[in-house]
């Protein structure tokens, strides 16, 4: 099937509102499939947490940070962890990993990816250092962790990431100075001086131009997108997933990805429940004994 749109995506491991896309951003990617290509641009929410949060503490202050994640969720139903041990001290570690991760194909950075965001927004435990990131995603289907972790610092990750990091500075014109309603319109934020992209935002090319869609979208939004810049966007797109089969698949399910991805809210009868403060998380079995195994290692 032909490529017809191009999305960039300009995100973050550790941002909640990304974290709260994800169920559309999941089902657009299933959706159109092939006929989409989608690149990642990791922005870097979290430089220094010492320097964008110097009146908090990365461990005493952690029902401040987990206080505006449970607002942020009143508005997306996103799962959110009861607890929250630490902060990310930066979140460049979780970044590089994402970023790395992508060398070893498409099915392993997205693994990778959600198994970052779940670190921080479902288990309270953000993969912060080299030896987190190790505990965090050992057992995750189909990657080679020893190379990941070989990776983090290579010249060419470094350079991949510094050049996302450049990019997220330079934001476009549509997204300076925008007012819109909303919990989260997505303008450019302000860095002291420099300007970047709010998290998450999206660029959506095709044939018949361009669209921005910065900050919190509707799925309908995002789809009037994709349909004005490619009008010939092909019927054949991919249908509802059965529970099961999407369970075995993504092996991680959030209720409003049961919900966009299979149109039932109720979780076939293997899954296994993870309750959070808000909504609940599915996973596969197997999945499910992987991370009863990893939270033994903290």
């Amino acid at each position: 099937m032909t490529t017809i749109i191009e999305v960039t995506e300009f995100t973050d491991p550790g941002c909640v509102w990304s974290w709260s896309s994800e169920p559309k951003l999941r089902w657009l990617r299933h959706h159109y499939g092939e006929q989409v290509a989608w690149r990642r641009v990791f922005g870097i929410q979290v430089d220094d947490l010492k320097l964008s949060f110097p009146d908090r503490d990365p461990v005493d202050s952690t029902e401040e940070w987990r206080a505006d994640w449970l607002a942020v969720a009143a508005h997306t139903g996103a799962p959110i962890t009861p607890r929250l041990e630490w902060m990310h001290a930066s979140t460049w570690p979780a970044t590089r990993a994402a970023k790395a991760a992508e060398a070893q194909g498409d099915a392993v950075a997205e693994a990778v990816l959600r198994r970052l965001r779940e670190a921080v927004f479902v288990d309270g435990r953000p993969a912060d250092s080299r030896e987190r990131i190790a505990v965090t995603l050992d057992g995750v289907p189909e990657l080679d962790l020893g190379r990941l972790l070989d990776d983090l610092d290579s010249p060419a990750v470094a350079a991949a990431v510094g050049n996302d990091f450049d990019l997220t500075r330079d934001p476009h014109p549509d997204v300076v100075g925008l007012k819109e309603d909303g919990p989260h319109p997505g303008a450019a934020k302000a860095e002291g001086p420099i300007l970047r992209y709010s998290f998450p935002t999206l660029i959506i090319s095709g044939p018949a131009g361009e669209y921005v869609m910065p900050g919190w979208r509707t799925l309908e939004q995002y789809e009037a997108a994709f349909t004005a810049v490619a009008p010939e966007l092909s019927g054949a797109t991919s249908p509802l997933l059965d529970p099961a089969e999407a369970l075995a698949h993504y092996r991680s399910l959030s209720q409003e990805d049961l919900r966009l991805l299979t149109g039932t809210s109720v979780p076939p009868m293997a899954a296994v429940e993870v309750t959070t403060a808000t909504t609940p998380l599915w996973l596969d079995p197997v999945e499910a004994e992987r991370r009863a195994t990893t939270a033994a290692g903290y």
